[in-house]
C-alpha cells in the first residue's frame, strides 16, 4: 500500500514539474531580455544563476553547460518531494528505493564525466590509484558515495516524518486534558503548523540544497585539475 502511494506521489510530483517547466519555458520566450525581470522569470533567473555558480567554482565551464540543468531539476525534484506530506501526498523520499536511484543516478554522472574528462586509459588508471592495491578501496568509495548519498536524505526526511507523528500524539494527549474541545487535537491545530514550516519547508529546502552540493562535490572531485 505505502508503495502505491509513493508511486502516485512521484506520479503526480514529475507531472506537476513537466506542466511548471512548460508554463515557465512560455514565459521565458515572451520574456524581453532588454526589460526588468520581474515575478517567475525573476526567481527562475536568480535560481539558475544560483546553481549555475555553485556547478561552475566546482567543476569547469564545459561540465557546467550540461550539468547545471540537471542539478536544477533534482533540486526542484527534490523539494517537491520533501514537501509532498504538507499536501496529504506520501513523501516519495521517506521512500529508500526513491532516494536509492537518485544516489544512483549521481554516481552514475560522476563516472560518466570522469571517463569524459580522463579518456579510457585515465579513467581505468584511476581506479587503481595511488597504487593498483588500492582498487579495491576504490570500489568500496564508489558504494560508500552512492549509500552516503542516499541514506543521508532518506534518514533525514523519515526521521522528520516520524518526529512529527510524535508530536502529533504528544499533542493529542494534551488536548484530552482541555474540557469541552479536548476531543478536537486543538493543540496540535495550533503548533503544528509552526513545525512544518521547520520539518517540511526548511527542512526540505535544506536537504535538497545539501544533496546538490554533495552531487556537485563529488563530481567536481573527479575532475582533474577541477
Amino acid at each position: 500500500m505505502k508503495i502505491q502511494a509513493t508511486l502516485l506521489s512521484v506520479i503526480i510530483i514529475t507531472v506537476f514539474m513537466a506542466l511548471l517547466l512548460l508554463y515557465v519555458n512560455r514565459k521565458l520566450k515572451a520574456f524581453d531580455p532588454l526589460s526588468k525581470p520581474t515575478g517567475i522569470v525573476l526567481l527562475v533567473i536568480t535560481f539558475a544563476e544560483m546553481i549555475d555558480n555553485m556547478v561552475r567554482g566546482k567543476t569547469n565551464e564545459r561540465v557546467a553547460k550540461y550539468l547545471t540543468p540537471y542539478i536544477m531539476s533534482v533540486a526542484m525534484y527534490i523539494f517537491l518531494a520533501n514537501i509532498a506530506g504538507l499536501f496529504a501526498l506520501e513523501t516519495p523520499t521517506s521512500n529508500y528505493s526513491v532516494t536509492l536511484v537518485l544516489g544512483a543516478l549521481t554516481c552514475i554522472l560522476i563516472e560518466v564525466y570522469s571517463f569524459r574528462e580522463r579518456g579510457v586509459k585515465g579513467y581505468i588508471k584511476s581506479w587503481f590509484e595511488p597504487l593498483a592495491p588500492f582498487v579495491l578501496l576504490n570500489v568500496l568509495s564508489k558504494i560508500s558515495t552512492l549509500l552516503s548519498l542516499s541514506l543521508r536524505l532518506f534518514g533525514n526526511i523519515l526521521s522528520g516524518g516520524i518526529l512529527m507523528s510524535v508530536i502529533y500524539q504528544m499533542l493529542g494527549s494534551i488536548s484530552k486534558l482541555i474540557p469541552v474541545i479536548g476531543k478536537f487535537n486543538i493543540v496540535g491545530v495550533i503548533v503544528a503548523p509552526v513545525l512544518h514550516f521547520y520539518f517540511d519547508l526548511f527542512s526540505g529546502v535544506m536537504q535538497a540544497f545539501i544533496f546538490i552540493t554533495l552531487t556537485i562535490s563529488f563530481i567536481g572531485k573527479e575532475l582533474p585539475n577541477s
